[in-house]
This record gives C-alpha cells, structure tokens and sequence, in this order.
C-alpha cells in the first residue's frame, strides 16, 4: 500500500470520521513519541515576494545578522523557479557542510501551494506538488532534521502532496493560522527565531510566544510524524469495516482480472486469504523509510512505531467492532 493509497494523508483527525468504539480503538494504539529532538544550525530565507510589497524577509534576515552574524543566508526570489532552486542550494550546502537549516518562505499561499511574482510582471503558482520533491531532497540530507516555516497562511494538516511519500518532506512545518498583516508577522516571526536561537528550543513554547507577539493570529506547528500517523491509522481503521473491506476486495479483484496474469479461479483463491489489516511489514517498511528510519537507525528514537503491535490489536478488535 502506497502512501497514495490513502485517502487524504495528512488530513487532521474529524469528530464523525470514527464511531465512538473505533476512536477508543485509535486511542489505545501505540503512538511515535509526541515530539522529536530537532538540531538546527542556521535559518535559510526564501523570499517571493513582488517588488511593491514590505520584503519581511529581507527585514529578518538583517535584524538576525545584527544579534547572529553569518546566522541566516537571504535568497530572494523572482519567480518560482528560482524558489526551488534556493532551496536545492540549501541542500548542496547541507550536503557539503553538514548544514541543517530552518528552512524560511515567504510567500503567500493556501492549500494549492504558493503564489509570486513570475518576473514579467504577472503572478504564477508553485504547487505543493511541486515543493514536495525538493523538500524531501532537503529533509533527507538533514537526516529528517527539517523545519519548514511557511510565512503565510496555510493550512498544513490539509495539503495532501506533502505526505506522499517515500520520504518526510520536514519533521515539522510551521506557520500563522490566519491571514496576518506584515507588521505583526515581522513582530511573530522575530520572537519565533529569538528564541531559536536558545541552546534546546522547544517547538511548543516558541510558537506559543511566537503567537503572543504576533497579536492577531497564532503560530502554529504540526509535528509531520503525527500528522502521517492518524491518517495512517484512520485509514485502517476504517478499512478494516465489512463494506470497505468488500469495496477493498472489488478494487484488487477488477486490477487482476484488468492484469490477465491469472486465472478468474487463482484471483479468487487470492482473495479469500486477504487480511483485513495490511501486511505488518508493508506499514512498518513504508513508516521506517518515509522517517528514514532505515537509513539512520537512531530516528527510530525520534519517530518509531510498532506496526506489527498496531496490526495485532486491530485483528484482535475486528469482531468486537464489527
């Protein structure tokens, strides 16, 4: 099961997507720690932002160079191109230097992606799509170390392409939560990197103060391995009910059948031993490298989940739900 086999992944947990046994399900099930230890050795500003427009992030970048010199590298940007392109210059320098920075945007944006000038005088849209492969280039080169800070208003929890897969796009992504008038993110985003600049920062509380500065809106953060986790077990859990599992039979039977690699008898046979849950090993192989578990077994401190347990006690729940 690919991770775009799932029907939104990163898609924040809703009231009346479970009945009240199934959620009592999710809640007993093994969850990765809630927070990850996150090592952060500079901030890399991407700004794309027309000519007419405050340039926050030029603001930011000087306002850091007088209390951090050599702290945060400035790339502005003139249309889409040249934003994945300062992002691929962070990942050769993290790949050359051991870098791992914060990676900054600002931009406006939405749940479709982000928007800027095109260099002709027009505007153009750099999708999440898009973003997606340049980020986990970036992630994977920190190791799964990766903050991203988007300086607009974005939705994270909703955007579908970030959590695709193979590998984490960032270990956590952050931004306002309402549209915000440039001087009051100047003001959040400043006491956000002021107490980054701490020896052990912690998400939770420089977001929260992030948010008090800021005044209008809120900073917030969305840890990726939580956001990826209760869409994953959401959609088990709701895959394993007798009509999407017979829904689930229908889809692999008619891309047999579509195959013609086997007889309509062989399918069938197939069929009747498919589990209810999927293959413990898939999920525990898909989570281990979206996590990069497999290429640096320390993560597994940091974002590690038994799928093997989770697959136990959703069999042993089956016929008690359902």
């Amino acid at each position: 099961m690919p991770w775009g086999d799932l029907p939104n992944p990163g898609k924040r947990l809703k009231e009346d997507d479970l009945t009240d046994a199934e959620r009592e399900l999710f809640d007993r099930l093994p969850r990765p720690p809630a927070t990850a230890d996150i090592r952060a050795t500079n901030i890399w500003i991407v700004e794309w932002l027309s000519p007419n427009e405050q340039h926050t992030g030029r603001v930011l970048h000087d306002w850091m160079k007088e209390r951090r010199p050599g702290w945060s590298a400035y790339c502005p940007c003139k249309n889409k191109t040249q934003v994945i392109s300062a992002i691929d210059r962070a990942t050769i320098r993290a790949q050359q230097s051991e870098m791992i920075p914060v990676l900054h945007i600002e931009a406006h944006g939405g749940d479709v992606g982000l928007q800027g000038p095109d260099g002709t005088g027009g505007l153009e849209l750099l999708t999440w799509n898009e973003l997606t492969g340049p980020l986990q280039k970036l992630n994977l080169t920190t190791r799964c170390n990766l903050v991203v800070v988007v300086a607009a208003c974005v939705g994270f929890a909703r955007i579908k392409a970030l959590s695709r897969g193979p590998r984490a796009p960032a270990v956590a992504l952050v931004g306002p939560d309402a549209r915000v008038m440039p001087s009051n993110l100047l003001s959040g985003t400043k006491e956000f990197y002021r107490l980054w600049m701490d020896k052990s920062p912690k998400l939770d509380d420089i977001a929260a103060s992030a948010s008090r500065k800021a005044g209008t809106v809120g900073f917030e953060w969305e840890g990726f391995a939580t956001l990826v986790y209760e869409a994953l077990i959401q959609h088990l859990i709701i895959s394993m009910r007798p009509d999407e599992h017979r829904r689930r039979v229908e889809r692999i039977r008619a891309r047999r059948l579509a195959e013609n690699e086997l007889s309509a008898a062989e399918i069938e046979r197939r069929l009747t031993l498919l589990p209810a849950v999927h293959s413990p090993a898939d999920l525990q192989r898909m989570w281990d490298e979206m996590f990069m578990i497999d290429l640096y077994p320390a993560n597994r401190e940091r974002f590690g989940v038994d799928m093997t347990a989770i697959a136990e006690m959703l069999e042993a729940s089956q016929q008690r739900l359902w």
